[in-house]
């Protein structure tokens, strides 16, 4: 072996990747872990085990732990590092991933601070402090080189992972507001907040996505809680982490999650179901559900069912994800990354997955592709019908409501709430008169 590199909870060793001499990875837990009472998996294809696993398990996972495109080549440029050399990139950036884990350094809470953004870039005005930031993302994503700070995001939007803190200077596992202070954690400090600044490519695109995540939520969908920023020049989405959780003694906790690519053994490369090598189909997705609850299996369909209703064609294998609690049985992380695209003509408009065994558009769908996507999983046609109609109403029922509430936030432009809810209710009830 020429290199071994630890995975941590906090201080607890969960085990060690290998580094053969060929390049090739391979993973073991820790004996200790797996004594451990409590202990979770790093994944559902890795189940909890003395035996080795080998590069062709461990790889794509840690992969899929990565920023992608451009994101992940201006890093790795910044690091002089491989893009090829996952591991490697992990071991310098891995401090505050999506889940729970850490790599190459154990977590010492003693070590771990925030530091506010206006400390950060030497300005009294947050909304000036939040643009230097996104300005600085562009340079160097995740504040990669910066002492004490160590994080990685999946996904090729640029975003941050910052942390909302209350009153009194502490992190607070809740949306900003007023008087909050956003900061950035430190020496493996955790994060409670996803940030991305709007894209002048997709106007609205802000209003649009918080819209999207309330709606699923007025209509009874698990989601993740969701807010908009303003910076001096600019809007952002603030995302609420849904893979933190406050201890018993108010202390804030990581919980272990993985995506569906992850958990289905693919790299982020096969996330979506067309290519040279094929990536998640929809069946495959859904059956993905075997792994939770059979509450959490329907409320996956509905996950499903929602996206294409509100036309998020994007919706692929890493929107969708499993979290891996201590000690217990996985469940279906919240619905995340929802936005439509009926707003932008530009934008790809076929869904992710094949419906019906064919590449559509939010427009082709009828009655007759929710039966064959019902008959492939062994779910009724009928039920599946009937849950599609159940949504509708529930999103039409809620538009008025749901827009009011989202052009209210401060930063809102009406005029792209408005658009964006006329758009999704148009599609929606369309499809619905077509059941």
């Amino acid at each position: 072996m020429n290199a071994v590199v630890p995975i941590w909870f906090d201080a607890l060793e969960v085990g060690q990747i290998e580094v053969g001499t060929d390049g090739s990875l391979s993973l073991r837990y820790a004996d200790r872990w797996l004594q451990t009472g409590g202990a979770f998996p790093l994944s559902v294809t890795m189940p909890l085990r003395p035996a080795l696993y080998p590069s062709e398990v461990i790889s794509p996972w840690l992969a899929n732990l990565l920023p992608e495109d451009e994101q992940l080549t201006v890093l790795t440029r910044s690091l002089g590092l491989d893009q090829a050399d996952v591991l490697a990139v992990l071991r310098e950036i891995g401090g505050d991933t999506a889940g729970a884990l850490s790599f190459g350094e154990a977590g010492d809470r003693s070590r771990r601070s925030y530091a506010p953004l206006t400390t950060f870039y030497r300005t009294d005005d947050p909304q000036e402090a939040l643009e230097r930031h996104f300005e600085d993302l562009g340079r160097r994503p995740f504040l990669v080189g910066e002492e004490g700070v160590r994080q990685s995001l999946a996904g090729g939007q640029k975003k941050s992972a910052l942390a909302v803190l209350g009153p009194v200077g502490a992190p607070v596992l809740r949306l900003p507001q007023a008087g909050d202070v956003l900061a950035v954690p430190l020496n493996g400090a955790p994060s409670t907040l996803i940030v991305k600044p709007d894209n002048p490519n997709l106007p609205g695109i802000t209003e649009n996505e918080v819209w999207c995540l309330r709606m699923a939520q007025a209509i009874g969908i698990e989601a993740a809680q969701a807010s908009i920023l303003q910076s001096s020049k600019r809007t952002a989405i603030a995302v609420l982490r849904y893979d933190r959780r406050v201890g018993r003694n108010g202390q804030l906790l990581r919980l272990h999650q993985e995506d569906f690519a992850q958990a289905n053994g693919l790299p982020p490369g096969r996330k979506y179901e067309r290519g040279t090598l094929r990536g998640l189909d929809l069946k495959t997705l859904l059956e993905t559900g075997r792994h939770v609850s059979a509450t959490d299996a329907l409320a996956l369909l509905d996950q499903v069912i929602f996206n294409i209703l509100v036309a998020n064609t994007d919706a692929h294998a890493k929107n969708y994800s499993l979290i891996l609690p201590v000690g217990a049985t996985p469940r279906l992380a919240p619905l995340y990354d929802v936005s439509s695209v009926l707003s932008w003509p530009h934008v790809v408009q076929s869904y992710a997955q094949s419906i019906a065994g064919k590449k559509r558009t939010p427009d082709m769908i009828a009655g007759r592709h929710w039966e064959a996507m019902a008959r492939e999983i062994g779910y009724r046609p009928t039920d599946v019908r009937n849950r599609v109609q159940e949504l509708v109403d529930k999103l039409v029922a809620g538009r008025v409501s749901v827009s009011a509430d989202v052009a209210a936030l401060p930063g809102a432009t009406e005029g792209y709430v408005t658009q964006t809810a006329g758009a999704v209710e148009a599609n929606a009830l369309r499809m619905a008169g077509r059941l």
